[in-house]
């Protein structure tokens, strides 16, 4: 007889499965083998022969016991077949008469238009056997086969259990109480280009401003009550003291009204939120005052009067807005100026100019390290990028909210195809560099923010009619 010893394949199973599960052995036969005292190849061939699993398949040994895989098993008739059904796979395995896979099927008495044959394994090895009478014994090797086949069926059925759909119950989520945190709120607003056109016949003022989209502003403003007010620059459009372009005779004489409406919409803004910091910064338009004095009236550039040496010279935006008794701050001339919100966030006016929408914020924040809000460009643009540093991740932004001027062409050196868009910036930040960005844009003296609608008052200004029509009514004798 053979020498080999022999096996209980299924119970060295259920060792292999407990040594994978505990962990004392890695998922591997060559570990198996070391703890079982078998030998690699021949615990090795066992699996493959006798369960049908490959090396790969030891991962998945400690999940399951051979109780779980095995689901009906069929002995044919004779006891040379055994059948084993576990859902919509079967492992046929033959007895020691059955050499091929075409008899094991046949003894079987497998239905091949429902199954399908996935492998099959055909064992060999050699037995050594005693023959002959008493007395005349003599011993031969004899080949043994094994066939094993593994099938799944081609038209699979349900099993149980049965995915049904599922079912959650759903409650509505509690309304979270909003949080009073750390977090300030900064208004932008850029470019009104407050000026007028003067109808020579009748004296008529036409106005470069859109008191439509200041309004909405002013009442966003009253409701946001914000902790930081920038008038970001060209507020004053100032297009009598330009010489970058013929001036007509419909834009002189209008510095006076200019002045006075610009006052007038600071200072409201201002009472929206008195204890706000408030800061108007230069834009290239409040800059045409500056050259002009240097290059016509050299003599009353920087002149003050005797009782104001300490004041802003006579003939500065400061000084004719009367910034300084509205308790606004005046920064850096034109380009330099500009205000911090935090470390990582900078209002300014802006000297960055390119054709294609969207293509200026891209380039700002191309070059740039920190977020940067400004205007100059009349367009509604925002880009972002993320920086990686060694404290993570932080993204920043360039972000241009649009104007407060008219859109139609009317502004001098504008055309009819002018592709700018009105809005305003609401900025959400904390001292630590945090910050959020809103745009918000307006459209034909509407706006929305928050869910609310803002349109407009048509009786907003009545006041202000009056107030420039008595600062340019002629004097009478």
């Amino acid at each position: 007889m053979s020498g080999k010893p022999a096996y209980d394949w299924n119970n060295v199973y259920e060792q292999a499965r407990s040594l994978i599960e505990s962990g004392e052995c890695k998922p591997q036969f060559a570990a198996l083998a070391r703890a079982l005292n078998i030998s690699r190849p021949t615990i090795q061939q066992a699996f493959l022969r006798e369960f049908g699993l490959y090396a790969a398949d030891l991962k998945n040994l400690a999940s399951k016991s051979r109780s779980d895989e095995v689901e009906s098993v069929e002995p044919d008739g004779n006891g040379d077949v055994k059948i084993k059904v576990k859902g919509n796979s079967m492992t046929v395995e033959g007895g020691k008469r059955i050499t091929t896979l075409k008899q094991l099927i046949e003894a079987a008495e497998i239905d091949l238009d429902e199954w399908e044959i996935e492998r099959h394994v055909i064992n060999k090895w050699e037995v050594a056997g005693k023959f002959g009478h008493a007395g005349s014994e003599h011993f031969e090797l004899q080949d043994l086969r094994q066939v094993k086949a593994w099938l799944v069926r081609r038209k699979p059925v349900a099993q149980e259990p049965v995915v049904s759909p599922v079912v959650l119950k759903i409650q509505a989520v509690k309304k979270p109480q909003p949080k009073k945190a750390d977090w300030k709120i900064a208004l932008g607003l850029f470019d009104p280009h407050v000026g007028f056109l003067r109808d020579q016949r009748t004296a008529d003022l036409t106005a470069l401003h859109d008191r439509a989209a200041l309004d909405v502003s002013l009442q966003l403003a009253q409701d946001l009550k914000p902790d930081v007010l920038a008038f970001g620059g060209d507020w004053l459009d100032l297009a009598e003291w330009s010489d970058k372009f013929a001036r007509s005779p419909d834009m002189w004489f209008t510095t006076q009204p200019a002045v006075i409406e610009a006052a007038w919409w600071m200072a409201h803004f201002k009472m929206t939120s008195p204890d706000a910091r408030t800061v108007m910064i230069p834009g290239n338009h409040e800059n045409r005052l500056v050259k002009s004095l240097l290059s016509h009236m050299l003599q009353a550039y920087d002149l003050r009067s005797a009782d104001g040496l300490d004041l802003p010279p006579l003939l500065s935006i400061e000084r004719l807005l009367g910034l300084q008794s509205m308790g606004i701050e005046y920064t850096e001339n034109y380009p330099d100026g500009s205000i911090w919100l935090n470390d990582q966030v900078e209002i300014e006016h802006g000297d960055v100019t390119a054709s294609r929408s969207g293509a200026t914020a891209t380039k700002v924040v191309e070059d740039s390290v920190h977020t940067r809000i400004f205007g100059h460009i009349h367009r509604t643009e925002l880009a972002y990028k993320t920086l990686r540093g060694s404290s993570g991740y932080r993204r920043i932004a360039a972000f241009s909210p649009g104007c407060l001027c008219h859109v139609d062409g009317r502004v001098p050196g504008a055309g009819k195809d002018t592709n700018w868009q009105q809005g305003i910036a609401v900025i959400y930040f904390k001292d630590d560099g945090e910050h959020i960005i809103h745009p918000v844009g307006i459209d034909n003296g509407m706006a929305f923010f928050q869910g609310r609608l803002y349109e407009a008052r048509e009786d907003a200004c009545d006041e202000l009619d009056e107030i420039v029509k008595q600062a340019m009514a002629t004097p009478t004798a």
